[in-house]
């Protein structure tokens, strides 16, 4: 394992910037962009550290309240899990490929009988097998953070997501089966209780394709809260019509999209349109290849196609951080009685940030 002072020395100590938005009445719908690095996932004290860093600031700005608060974290959040508690070698190495090798090697038994033995669902077998062999190690220490920080702070958490094969709930664990790998969102309640009902991300894209099989759009839950039904989109499938129709038919007051894009620079770059899907015939043919990634993701995501009245906010967060050599990025979009909310960060230099709608 990697020795605590240097898990200190080099986890991130980011300067966190905060917005707030509304009027106090009801409660709080809080999106969190923790700034994460490798050695944030090096055990899990240093993982409930780096978030608690986040839930404890938003407690002394008094933007959580007891049973009355939810808090949305990004996607793929609790999936670098996969290197928790493994040899500092590991943490040694300059990037995500280095890493994995040196993982399957420290394991090599455990990574060879799930490799020969386990269901393979996927044309990336190796990915598959690596996430299966640490499945129930990553299932634990996700469960017990998110499980802590709710109770601790008695709040809801939207978890972000995590991969894991086809878990269920059962007895109130999270358990992984022998199932297909896929992307999915767990919901915390303020007594740290994980609710039995799993959200599973439906429009995985190219990339996640070769490992990830996609959820049912008819079977993705909508929670209720303390402050009304929620409803929670994995990133790409707030892309889709469809799933705005699937919203409407809840009769959801509350949006969450945790969400990931990376590269760095993927801000900026030119769109170059649904990533693995037909585009729907609402997208402009002029704006592939012309507008920029952010810019589609505010006409064509959440605060683009986010119509029903009766949602009354919506929280899109995305994975802040660099690890290894993928730095991910990307600001929040908000949504608060139906219109748009401008994101007021000035300045990359405020990595860690937490936004906060008042109900």
């Amino acid at each position: 394992m990697v020795p605590q002072e240097e898990i200190s020395r080099y986890v991130p100590n980011p300067k966190i910037y905060i917005q707030k938005e509304g009027m106090a009445k009801r409660g709080s719908f809080v999106g969190m962009e923790p700034y994460l690095n490798k050695y944030s996932y090096a055990t899990e004290d240093s993982f409930y550290l780096a978030l608690n860093e986040y839930f404890r600031m938003a407690k002394e700005n008094e933007l959580l309240f007891v049973d009355r608060s939810i808090v949305v974290l990004p996607e793929y959040i609790g999936t670098w899990l996969v290197v928790t508690a493994e040899d500092k070698s590991i943490f040694d190495t300059n990037t995500i490929q280095e890493a994995m090798e040196v993982l399957v090697k420290h394991n090599f038994g455990s990574f060879l009988w799930h490799y020969l033995f386990s269901n393979s669902y996927s044309s990336d077998t190796l990915k598959e097998t690596l996430f299966r062999m640490k499945a129930w190690q990553m299932t634990d220490r996700y469960q017990s953070v998110f499980a802590r920080l709710a109770r601790e702070y008695r709040v809801s958490i939207v978890a972000g997501s995590i991969v894991l094969p086809h878990p269920k709930v059962v007895e109130g664990k999270i358990t992984p089966t022998d199932g297909p790998l896929e992307n999915v969102s767990f919901y915390f309640h303020p007594d740290g209780r994980v609710d039995d009902q799993i959200v599973k991300k439906l429009f995985p894209i190219v990339d996640e394709k070769e490992f990830l099989k996609e959820g049912k759009l008819d079977e993705n839950p909508s929670y209720q809260t303390p402050l009304g039904k929620l409803y929670t989109m994995v990133c790409a499938d707030s892309w889709f019509p469809e799933v705005y129709k699937e919203l409407k038919k809840t009769e959801s007051e509350l949006l969450a999209v945790p969400s990931f894009v990376s590269p760095t620079d993927a801000w900026t770059t030119k769109w170059q349109g649904y990533n693995g899907y037909a585009n729907p015939k609402d997208v402009d043919p002029k704006d592939i290849g012309s507008i920029s990634e952010r810019a589609a993701w505010k006409k064509y995501a959440m605060n683009g196609r986010l119509k029903d009245p009766k949602v009354k906010a919506g929280i899109n967060v995305f994975f802040r951080g660099e690890i290894w050599d993928l730095v991910a990025s990307g600001d929040a979009f908000l949504t608060l009685s139906g219109k748009s909310v401008l994101n007021l960060v000035k300045e990359e230099k405020n990595q860690g940030r937490i936004y906060v709608l008042y109900l």
